[in-house]
């Protein structure tokens, strides 16, 4: 059986990624207290924003088939 080409092993790495510089595979880690609060605040804004878009474009149709 053949195996995939994107299936790499660490010993053989991807040829896309061993081309990239170190400073753009030097990226923040994801597991960080600070980033991990950061990107939670803002999917709770998010969720939020929403919730209002939604609530606002509901009323706007039910008050339009009323009147």
């Amino acid at each position: 059986m053949q195996r995939l080409q994107f299936l790499r092993t660490p010993a053989q790495p991807h040829s896309f990624r061993s081309a990239l510089s170190p400073r753009v595979l030097a990226a923040t880690p994801v597991d960080e207290p600070e980033v991990l609060a950061k990107r939670k605040r803002a999917q709770r804004n998010e969720e939020i924003r929403l919730f209002f878009l939604s609530f606002t474009a509901f009323f706007v149709a039910i008050s339009s088939f009323i009147w």
